[in-house]
């Protein structure tokens, strides 16, 4: 706690805003795909899960790229407000007097949409004001926070959503005006455009084709790609096999199914997080990057297809502490270096790249939940194996190069 009292204004108060945006989107965010299934059917919210998806997409690449032209503190703004109406509206459509599931979506879009321009604007203002030396740090107290806010709003989820929907909403609006608030008042500009206008590009294609050219960072975007792979199992296939081969089991008289065996891995995870992460991060600190990314990232890998291959509760559980071992491991190099590879004249739009790799990774990850009945849960260990070294083989790759100096 006392490392942060020692940063920056600025991060503080971007990490309280993780917080609280966070923990206001985890109590309605993954129970919405019950509630859209529950109103408009399962062939519905499929489409909806993709149009989300794309609509991240784009909004990434767009907001990264606004943020390098205006400014973060506008980019932030445009997004709070943009948050705060979608959240208003959603509400409106869950409200005593009213529950239109189209009208939601429409309020949730927004509100995505709000939220994706200014994780743009803070992620870049993130880079702006932190070193190499701090990044390891800042980039773990704000993934500690999150997983903080994330269990806290799922507990909150859990306990409320189906009777209380439209309170939740409302919390999501209070979340949204009071970052509105902090970013109106509190918030100082990072980047000043006119300040960069040598080295600007106002066409967002060109901007993204110097992005392009940067071998290094470009094989650390695809690295990224299967990590991101990686994290998404847990809401894509490890699911599925818990659900259809996880046999049943009975830990001091109460029955573990799949379901109550994916929640106590996500709790595990959660917990361990919470409580390790800052201790493992201290341990692992004098560690080269490479060495860092490399055993974070086949550790994840490792402990997913152990998950895939078991159907067992002990060999699940152990699939669970390799993975968040590799994970407390893995977070703070594979986001340092992330930052650390992006040109300073252009972090918005390095941004926006990354911001892409999300939505993409869950596509994929859904094709492979589909090819699923096919490849059996064998055939799904070999290919997160493969996940694992593709991550690994392009991230070393361009650690390399950049160690080197390379572009």
């Amino acid at each position: 706690m006392s490392d942060f009292f020692k940063l920056d204004r600025n991060i503080k108060l971007r990490i309280l805003m993780t917080f609280i945006g966070v923990l206001t989107y985890f109590t309605i965010g993954s129970s919405m795909t019950i509630y859209y299934n529950q109103h408009l059917g399962a062939g519905i919210t499929g489409i909806l899960l993709i149009v989300s998806s794309v609509v991240s997409f784009l909004v990434g690449m767009w907001s990264g790229h606004f943020s390098d032209v205006q400014g973060r503190k506008p980019t932030m703004l445009i997004g709070m407000i943009t948050s705060a109406l979608g959240a208003a509206l959603a509400a409106v459509a869950n409200s005593p007097f009213l529950v239109n599931p189209w009208l939601t979506f429409l309020g949730l879009m927004l509100a995505s949409f709000g939220f994706g321009f200014f994780n743009s604007g803070a992620s870049a203002m993130l880079v702006d004001i932190t070193t190499s030396e701090s990044r390891k740090l800042v980039f773990s107290l704000n993934y500690w926070t999150l997983n903080l806010a994330a269990a806290l709003g799922s507990g909150i989820s859990g306990w409320l959503f189906r009777e209380h929907l439209f309170l939740l909403l409302l919390l999501c609006l209070l979340g949204d005006v009071l970052n509105l608030l902090i970013v109106v008042f509190l918030i100082r500009e990072t980047f000043v455009p006119s300040e960069h206008l040598q080295t600007h590009e106002n066409n967002i294609f060109k901007a993204y084709l110097r992005v392009s050219k940067d071998k290094t960072f470009v094989l650390y975007l695809v690295a990224s790609l299967f990590v991101a792979m990686i994290f998404a199992q847990v809401d894509f296939f490890i699911p599925v096999h818990l659900t259809n081969d996880f046999r049943v089991s009975h830990l001091w008289g109460l029955e573990i199914y799949g379901q109550r065996m994916l929640a106590i891995m996500a709790l595990l995870n959660s917990a361990l997080v919470i409580l390790f992460l800052s201790t493992v991060r201290r341990w692992t600190n004098h560690w080269s990057n490479k060495v860092g990314f490399v055993v974070g990232a086949a550790l994840m890998g490792l402990g997913w297809v152990i998950a895939v291959s078991s159907h067992q509760f002990i060999w699940e559980l152990l699939a669970a502490l390799i993975n968040v071992l590799g994970e407390l491991i893995l977070v703070p190099f594979e986001q340092a270096l992330r930052a650390d590879m992006m040109n300073p004249e252009q972090v918005g739009a390095y941004t926006g790249a990354f911001s892409a790799i999300g939505p993409i990774a869950q596509v994929i990850s859904g094709l492979l939940v589909s090819a699923s009945p096919f490849l059996k849960s064998g055939g799904m260990g070999i290919v997160l194996a493969l996940v694992t070294v593709f991550a690994i083989v392009p991230a070393v790759l361009s650690i390399n190069r950049f160690e080197r100096g390379s572009t």
